[in-house]
């Protein structure tokens, strides 16, 4: 009894070493099986060649541009593709002779006050400087901007450019006078010069927000005092000088005058950048 008492838990023991190398076994049959037949499978799958790999790719890449979802619009986006397709598809090509703006005098719908004449012709203006220099007397900047409808300072700027392109072509510079003509054509300068009209002195406008200055009731404050205040020359000063500027004699500037102001304007440094390093 007490020899069958010592084997029992013996017995039990090798019960289970017997269970655990079953199992162990079984385990390494069935990876054994596994890999032998992963091993057959990739041995009866074709070799891949360049060729394939591209072929696969592009398959791919076709596949998820097939699947891939259509971009959605916003509101505003669709409603704007209608408009070019619809009403808007006017403003998709310019109009020669003309301007082709949303409205007929305003290139900014947004900015109401901004109404620009339509520019001199090349050939208006060569009119207006052969003129002068035909007869500068006869023809003063004064008559020019009276008979063609256009300011004193316009019809200044006109001579002085003239004179400009005139020393140019002296020098063998060469002129765009293609480009010049394309653009006329799209800013409608060939409208009539009738319809231009312009004053010949500038108007001056009502500009900056208004200023108080607290004074005594018997103190004298007269339009010089303000002017000194607000910084500005009197108006009535300011008045006197813009016709003086205007009545006095326009002469075209020289060569030599006009190579000496390019040359003042070239720009200069007045300053130099240093990086400081402020991490320390």
């Amino acid at each position: 009894m007490h020899t069958t008492r010592l084997f029992a838990p013996a017995a039990g023991l090798f019960k289970g070493l017997a269970r655990t190398h079953i199992q162990i076994s079984t385990i390494g049959i069935s990876g054994q099986r596994h890999f032998s037949n992963t091993f057959q499978t990739r041995n009866e799958e074709p070799t891949k060649t360049p060729d394939n790999v591209e072929a696969a790719t592009e398959e791919e890449v076709i596949e998820a541009v097939e699947e891939a979802e259509p971009v959605k619009l916003s509101r505003r986006r669709r409603a704007f593709h209608e408009w070019v397709n619809g009403n808007g598809s006017k403003y998709s090509r310019p109009a020669k002779g003309t301007t082709n703006y949303l409205d007929a005098s305003k290139p900014f719908p947004n900015n109401p006050l901004f109404q620009p004449r339509p520019p001199l012709s090349d050939a208006r203006r060569q009119e207006i400087y052969d003129a002068f220099i035909a007869d500068p007397e006869e023809w003063s900047v004064r008559k020019l901007a009276t008979k063609f409808g256009v300011s004193l300072k316009r019809i200044e700027a006109i001579l002085t450019l003239k004179a400009s392109e005139k020393e140019m072509e002296k020098n063998g510079m060469a002129l765009q006078k293609k480009f010049n003509k394309g653009m006329e054509q799209l800013m409608g300068v060939d409208q009539a010069i009738e319809s231009l009209k312009e004053p010949l002195i500038d108007i001056f406008p009502a500009v900056g927000k208004p200023r108080f200055k607290t004074l005594k009731e018997d103190a004298s404050f007269s339009p010089k005092d303000a002017a000194d205040v607000l910084g500005r020359i009197p108006f009535k000063d300011l008045e006197k000088l813009v016709i003086a500027s205007e009545q006095a004699e326009f002469t075209l500037p020289s060569s030599s005058a006009t190579s000496v102001t390019s040359n003042d304007h070239r720009p200069t440094r007045h300053g130099k950048f240093v990086i400081v390093d402020t991490s320390s």
